[in-house]
C-alpha cells in the first residue's frame, strides 16, 4: 500500500501540493470572510429574524463548503506524508508532522462543533426562538471559527517550516 501511495505521489506530486496548498488557502480565506466581513455586515441587520434567517443562510452555505475542502486538505496530507517518506526522516520534521495533524484533528472536532451549533440554531428558528439562534450563531462566528482560523495559520507555519527543513 505504501508503494502505491508513493507511486502516486511521485506521479501526481505537484498536483497533490498544489491541491493541498489552494484548499487550504480556501479554508484559510472563508474564515477571514466571514470574521472580518459577514459578522460585522451581520451586526447592522435590525429585524432579528432577517438576522438570523441571514445568518443560517451563510453558515449552512459555509458547512457544505468545508466538507469537501476538508477531504482534499487531509487526502492531500496523507499522501504528502507517506509519499515524501517523512515518517523515516529526521525526528524533527517527525514530531512537527505529529503536531500539525492534532491541529488538523482539532480543527476537525471544532467544525463538527460547530455543524452541531448550527443544527441546534437551525431547530430553535423553526420555533421561532431567536434568543438560542442568536446565542449559537455568535458561539460559531465570534469564537470557534477565530479559534480554527489562529490554529489553522498555526498549521500554515508548521507547513512551511516542515517543507523548508
Amino acid at each position: 500500500m505504501q508503494d502505491l501511495i508513493t507511486g502516486v505521489f511521485e506521479n501526481h506530486r505537484l498536483l497533490i501540493i498544489y491541491l493541498h496548498i489552494l484548499a487550504a488557502s480556501f479554508l484559510i480565506g472563508s474564515m477571514f470572510v466571514i470574521i472580518f466581513i459577514i459578522r460585522p455586515i451581520g451586526k447592522r441587520v435590525e429585524d432579528v429574524k432577517t438576522k438570523c434567517e441571514n445568518c443560517l443562510l451563510i453558515l449552512g452555505r459555509f458547512i457544505i463548503f468545508l466538507v469537501p475542502i476538508m477531504f482534499i486538505i487531509l487526502s492531500a496530507s496523507f499522501f504528502i506524508n507517506i509519499g515524501m517518506g517523512f515518517e523515516y526522516g529526521d525526528p524533527t520534521v517527525f514530531i512537527m508532522i505529529h503536531i500539525k495533524e492534532a491541529i488538523w484533528i482539532f480543527m476537525a472536532f471544532n467544525f463538527l462543533y460547530i455543524y452541531k451549533k448550527y443544527l441546534n440554531a437551525k431547530r430553535a428558528y423553526k420555533k421561532r426562538d431567536f434568543l438560542v439562534v442568536q446565542e449559537n450563531v455568535i458561539l460559531i462566528t465570534k469564537y470557534l471559527i477565530p479559534l480554527n482560523l489562529v490554529i489553522s495559520l498555526m498549521a500554515v507555519y508548521f507547513g512551511i517550516e516542515i517543507k523548508g527543513i
